[in-house]
């Protein structure tokens, strides 16, 4: 069972089982998303809030977190990125512009080079465009600098 340390603000630990603290900071997400439709959050949703806090953005960022350890995204990620002279900003934006029809071309030859590195995210991701939405949150949490290896060591 993968258990995932969570620590309050005063410093108080618990350790919670992975899915149960998924589905809590999902239940906590969704009544800060729309507190106002008079739904109570449920009594393992105001226990988390506790280590949380009510900053919608936090819970999002800590979802999309727990979220890469389903389906393997970091692996995945980290095999769009492991031994490439992409960086990850330019993997997001080419992950974001996959079946967008704003996407703007640049140049013949960049064209290519982007054109190849969609053909490894469509190999990874297996052509699952769920797959794919998931993995460009995650990423877009590394380039935001909310996430990034350092801070997931030890």
């Amino acid at each position: 069972m993968q258990l995932v340390t969570l620590t309050a603000p005063d410093g108080h630990r618990e350790r919670w089982d992975f899915k149960t603290t998924y589905l809590a900071l999902l239940s906590w997400y969704s009544y800060l998303d729309n507190p106002d439709d008079g739904k109570k959050p449920s009594s393992i949703a105001q226990r988390i809030s506790k280590f949380v806090g009510n900053d919608i953005k936090l819970v999002h960022m800590m979802l999309t977190y727990l979220d890469g350890f389903n389906g393997d995204l970091y692996s995945k990620l980290s095999m769009l990125t492991h031994n490439s002279t992409e960086s990850t900003v330019r993997l997001f934006f080419i992950m974001k512009s996959i079946n967008n029809t704003d996407y703007l071309p640049h140049s013949k030859q960049k064209e290519r080079q982007r054109q190849k590195t969609i053909e490894r995210i469509n190999q990874i991701t297996n052509n699952d465009p769920e797959t794919l939405k998931r993995l460009t949150e995650l990423t877009k949490l590394f380039v935001n600098g909310q996430l990034h290896y350092s801070n997931m060591e030890g």
